[in-house]
């Protein structure tokens, strides 16, 4: 999705206008038009700018493609970043340090019972015990 896609669903999401979206932003409606349309891309100031107001990582705005999972709905996509890894990510930052490793260390764990299981359903589907 591009980043004049990602502008949009952000806007329309939180129902603002483009008006709206301009004055929040502090650049003219045009200026929004013409990003969302993909007639001008935003500086990477501005960018960060758009990240921090709608809470969403930076990164997901200036990442082309949906990744390896494939295309999600759009909604779906601004549902993740904004309730989800956001929210991690925030109450990550204000753990202390020895607490960010316990929770490293257990979405780790997590992660490799997660691979182990589809390992599993994967063997046995194909007849594999």
């Amino acid at each position: 999705m591009s980043i004049g896609k990602k502008l949009k669903t952000l806007r329309v999401k939180t129902r603002k206008t483009l008006k709206e979206q301009g004055a929040m932003l502090g650049v003219s409606l045009n200026s929004v038009y013409r990003w969302e349309h993909g007639l001008a891309t935003p500086r990477k100031s501005m960018l960060k700018k758009i990240a921090d107001i709608y809470e969403v990582p930076l990164e997901w705005l200036l990442q082309e493609s949906e990744g390896e999972e494939g295309s999600r709905p759009i909604g779906d996509v601004v549902y993740l970043e904004q309730n989800t890894e956001h929210q991690l990510l925030r109450f990550f930052r204000k753990m202390s340090e020895n607490d960010q490793y316990k929770v490293l260390g257990y979405i780790e764990r997590l992660y490799i019972e997660s691979k182990n299981r589809k390992q599993q359903r994967k063997n046995i589907a194909s007849g594999e015990n």
